[in-house]
């Protein structure tokens, strides 16, 4: 079931059975974001899976020749990857031009002289960037390039920024926005009617007619851990809790239920993958097998 943020806190503090004095909301709050963190490393199901979308003015721009006369390009890692599924390239009508299916390590893939098992489109990490090689549209008919990942969700209690878009697409409310009250933020209205929203008082002023304006904040953003597997964070908090209070037996117990929920959602996903036909993976062992 879908439960707001605070719902989420009052659920574990009563799964915890302890009062305000012993462990405040600021701690179980504390503890659903840390389980929340650790879900991320292993929870690895369709809901987590993302894709980044590079247009072709960036990647032209991203793309220069390295020493060995090939181009490489460099592109800025989503900042919520955890981990990699697929990285491909596309023409303007999407079709897949080339999938980079040979990763390298970073020393392997700047020495020129290092023999390659095959020569043609390696990937490597650095830092924040992904280095590919040969660089975008080596074939002369590229349009994008994908990186397919695992991500990390939103911050369980993140809100919807209070901008134009998100009000005329509903996620906005008036109810407990203030001036004092943090992520509110005023919109603007123009014209007899007063319903088309700007960001701006100059914005406004220059759509003519009588100005109005309100606060507003952000309705909770979706998060598929909060909303449909809630128990995942709920054991996963009760064993941080446990943790701070020192009881190790019980801390140990839903440490254990924690790891079990996400094992049972990874098995299950690796069912749905191996059902409905012959299952084929492709494995290079670089020439040693």
């Amino acid at each position: 079931m879908a439960l707001t943020y605070a719902q989420l806190t009052s659920l574990v503090r009563n799964w915890s059975n302890r009062d305000e004095e012993v462990v405040s909301d600021a701690i179980i709050q504390d503890c659903m974001k840390y389980a929340a963190d650790k879900a991320y490393r292993t929870l690895r199901v369709p809901p987590l899976e993302n894709v980044a979308i590079y247009n072709s003015t960036l990647l032209t721009a991203a793309t220069s020749t390295g020493q060995s006369g090939l181009t490489i390009t460099e592109l800025q890692l989503p900042f919520d990857l955890i981990e990699f599924i697929q990285i491909k390239e596309l023409d303007s009508a999407g079709k897949v031009l080339r999938v980079f299916n040979e990763k390298l390590d970073v020393r392997t893939f700047n020495d020129v002289n290092s023999e390659k098992y095959a020569n043609q489109n390696y990937w490597t990490r650095s830092r924040n960037l992904v280095l590919l090689t040969p660089g975008f549209n080596s074939t002369g008919t590229a349009s994008t390039m994908e990186i397919m990942y695992y991500r990390r969700l939103p911050a369980l209690n993140a809100l919807y920024a209070v901008t134009v878009l998100n009000y005329n697409a509903g996620f906005l409310t008036t109810v407990g926005a203030g001036a004092n009250v943090p992520f509110s933020a005023q919109l603007f209205f123009a014209g007899n009617t007063g319903t088309k929203a700007y960001a701006t008082a100059a914005e406004a002023a220059a759509a003519g007619g009588a100005q109005t304006n309100a606060y507003y904040i952000g309705t909770l953003v979706p998060n598929w851990l909060r909303d449909q597997n809630e128990r995942v964070i709920l054991m996963g908090a009760l064993a941080e809790i446990f943790a701070f209070t020192q009881e190790d037996d019980q801390a140990q117990k839903y440490s254990t239920i924690f790891f079990n929920e996400i094992k049972e959602l990874n098995d299950e996903d690796a069912k749905r993958n191996a059902s409905g036909g012959n299952l084929q993976v492709n494995f290079n062992g670089r020439g040693l097998i």
